[in-house]
């Protein structure tokens, strides 16, 4: 799931019933297993990423040196034969340069985006129970002065 696709939802779930404030407090639980289970979801497909990443910095770190030049490397790794000699020091600049790496990177840069934007979920869900009980405690106190 997408972070406007997590968004979206959130826009419907996030909406109170304020004629029905019991039933949307018993629907906390269930607000809150739901983007618990996305947050879970995102945290794991991001570590995955950050693996890959340190893969492929590896493979990149290797391609960029010239240790990878014959055919079954080169195969296995899409590539033609890189015709330079790269510096130890210019050796990050290459990497992190990497058309392969950027989209890695920004892959993981979208999934950091939806864990943050799944937290502030987690903690408007948490805060679903106060708000409910100060409406229904305000709701009392008009009530008892008419």
């Amino acid at each position: 799931m997408n972070i406007e696709e997590i968004v979206a939802e959130w826009a419907k779930d996030c909406k109170l019933d304020d004629t029905e404030l019991d039933s949307e407090a018993l629907n906390i639980p269930y607000l809150h297993a739901k983007y618990l289970k996305h947050l879970a979801d995102t945290r794991i497909r991001m570590r995955a990423s950050g693996i890959k990443k340190k893969e492929l910095w590896i493979t990149l770190s290797d391609y960029y040196r010239g240790d990878l030049n014959n055919t079954e490397d080169l195969d296995r790794i899409r590539r033609e034969p890189w015709p330079k000699t790269v510096l130890k020091n210019d050796l990050p600049q290459y990497v992190e340069a990497d058309a392969d790496m950027m989209k890695l990177n920004s892959k993981i840069a979208v999934l950091e985006e939806t864990v943050g934007v799944l937290e502030e979920i987690l903690k408007a869900i948490n805060s679903r129970g106060f708000a409910i009980s100060s409406a229904i405690k305000w709701r009392q106190l008009t009530n008892f002065a008419e």
